[in-house]
């Protein structure tokens, strides 16, 4: 297992460094995850609200998650949240017990856990990077420089043609061009998702925001990004994003009627929420990626036991079945790429899926 910095994302931590060098500092780590390679493509700064002291450090955690989402935007490949990096003093390269409790919340966000790095600088700049896995596993891991060890398309920007094409899909879709062009319907995509959110249910009364409508809207806009582009991007679900007073919702038209998922924010709780089935859940960045995500996986682990006990049944038969026609019928259980699909079926498309 190894980590490559991008040549920016190395600099950066550097820069970061230089500019609070009187006290501790850190920043997140953007990039991707391969195999064993983890590729930093971007290391971005805590934000002008943290916390710098000699020995203790807090991050903005508004800021960060603002400009996680505006960074990440700009590449064709989707980045996402690795892990972090934090200044020790003097030669300290190991985690405290408040550093464990901030890189088990990093390691929980994903399979592979996380990564955390420690910059020391005793007197000459040093980076210590390890590896976290869950819940709080510490391996120190090797690190390299360069972009040009890092594949192509992790270092790639969206271009400006491909952010008109974005523009455009935001857009309300015109009757006429919804019908050229089939979608996948986000109301059975939300049905495939709810028994995994079915525990985030928000029951505290939300009050109206005291900031205004725009910057609320700003607020969220910047939290749902991610899964704007996912859904978009990845699943091909075609629909519009729309500002209702402090609201954000997707809207997608079909057949069967408007579907509306709403997004808002709680000013007394600080925490984003959305409403599906009348029913209000608690939402955070990337939600909705990583639940479709955990849905695979978990129809992956059901079709592999589906399978195994259809082997188990079948084999006998096999024997008494010797010279027949093998059975075409398709069976119960759906590998990974097929089976989400089948299920969130597209609107136009349905009765043909069914035949």
């Amino acid at each position: 297992m190894k980590a490559v910095f991008s040549d920016r994302a190395y600099a950066a931590v550097m820069a970061e460094t230089t500019e609070k060098i009187q006290t501790e500092t850190g920043g997140l780590f953007l990039g991707a995850v391969e195999k064993d390679t983890w590729y930093i493509i971007e290391a971005i700064d805590p934000g002008p609200d943290s916390v710098f002291e000699v020995a203790y450090f807090e991050y903005d955690q508004q800021y960060t998650q603002h400009l996680i989402n505006k960074i990440a935007n700009l590449y064709e490949e989707k980045l996402t949240l690795i892990g972090l990096w934090h200044r020790h003093p003097g030669s300290f390269d190991i985690f405290s017990s408040t550093d464990d409790g901030t890189n088990s919340k990093y390691a929980r966000m994903r399979q592979q856990g996380a990564i955390s790095a420690l910059v020391n600088i005793d007197p000459e700049f040093r980076l210590t990077v390890y590896h976290v896995g869950q819940p709080c596993r510490y391996k120190k891991i090797l690190y390299e420089v360069g972009d040009d060890r890092i594949p192509s398309n992790y270092l790639k920007l969206k271009t400006p043609g491909r952010f008109k094409e974005l523009m455009d899909q935001a857009m309300r879709p015109s009757p006429a061009r919804d019908l050229l062009e089939p979608s996948i319907s986000l109301d059975s995509f939300m049905k495939t998702l709810k028994p995994l959110f079915e525990d985030r249910i928000y029951e505290k009364k939300i009050e109206k925001p005291v900031l205004d409508d725009e910057t609320v809207r700003e607020k969220i806009i910047d939290t749902v990004l991610s899964d704007i582009l996912f859904m978009s991007d990845e699943i091909g679900i075609k629909m519009a994003v729309a500002q209702q007073d402090n609201y954000i919702a997707f809207i997608q038209d079909t057949v069967d009627g408007v579907m509306k998922l709403f997004f808002g924010y709680s000013e007394a709780e600080d925490a984003y929420f959305f409403q599906y089935d009348r029913e209000n859940y608690l939402y955070e960045d990337s939600l909705l990626e990583r639940l479709y995500h955990q849905a695979q996986e978990q129809g992956s682990r059901t079709s592999a036991s589906e399978s195994a006990g259809a082997s188990e049944i079948a084999e006998p038969e096999k024997e008494e079945s010797e010279g027949k026609e093998p059975d075409k019928k398709e069976p119960e259980s759906r590998n990974i790429i097929h089976g989400l699909f089948r299920r969130i079926k597209s609107d136009r498309n349905g009765d043909e899926d069914r035949k």
